[in-house]
């Protein structure tokens, strides 16, 4: 299960053997997970990190994200100064997204997201600035656009979505298994599964480890070229 394969990337880190043996998983303990962003040639954008816990309930999750991306692209002839700057929870009970809080700073524009039932109905409500809020009704199956785990997103499609950046309502059809492909991953070679999906119309990609669900890479197209977050280390605490 979920809480067995979270515990298997946790002990990872500590192991010198087994690169993913599963154990026993324990509500206090977290993993930790760390993304290294990149965008067109390769320039690197900055990092995103997953801090999972699980609950006191089965199948049930915290996980707080956190993006830091701070670098210069070219579009056209022109040259752009990225700051963006984030912080979201998302809660999980019984596989369900159950709330969701997050705040940006994308290039000085500040936006607040929440997620949550407003007399029984779920509702989004993103706020930019000092702009007076206005929930939107949405689908009880709705879901952050993290893909932190294969079973939550892949295996359970959502059809609509919420941007982590902007909390804005993004709709997307089911994704599409591809199949499996041998990645290296600190130097070691491990099996993932590989999706495509078509999220707001645009070709999202995602390749998740086999033995954990745990997501490995994701890609996805801008203005500035392709971006790509990419697993870079794993830890617990």
């Amino acid at each position: 299960m979920i809480r067995q394969t979270l515990a298997a990337v946790a002990l990872s880190a500590v192991a010198s053997a087994g690169m993913f043996a599963a154990g026993p998983a324990q509500a206090q303990n977290a993993t930790v997970l760390t993304y290294i962003g990149t965008i067109g040639d390769n320039t690197r954008m900055g990092t995103q990190t997953f801090t999972i816990t699980a609950g006191a309930q089965p199948n049930s999750y915290t996980m707080q994200g956190r993006v830091d991306l701070d670098f210069n692209i070219k579009v056209m002839l022109f040259s752009t100064h990225v700051i963006n700057k984030s912080q979201y929870t998302e809660t999980w009970v019984n596989g369900k997204l159950a709330s969701f809080k997050g705040q940006t700073n994308d290039r000085g524009d500040q936006y607040k997201i929440e997620y949550g039932n407003a007399g029984g109905k779920p509702a989004v409500t993103a706020v930019k600035g000092n702009d007076k809020p206005s929930p939107k009704e949405v689908s009880a199956d709705i879901a952050p656009a993290s893909f932190w785990l294969e079973t939550y997103f892949m295996k359970q499609p959502h059809p609509q979505y919420i941007s982590t950046n902007s909390g804005k309502v993004k709709p997307a059809k089911p994704p599409k298994l591809e199949g499996q492909q041998t990645v290296n991953f600190r130097g070691q070679q491990v099996k993932v599964n590989y999706y495509t999906m078509d999220f707001d119309g645009e070709k999202y990609e995602f390749w998740y480890l086999a033995d954990s669900g745990l997501l490995f890479k994701r890609s996805e197209p801008s203005e500035g070229g392709k971006v790509v977050f990419t697993l870079e280390s794993f830890a617990s605490k």
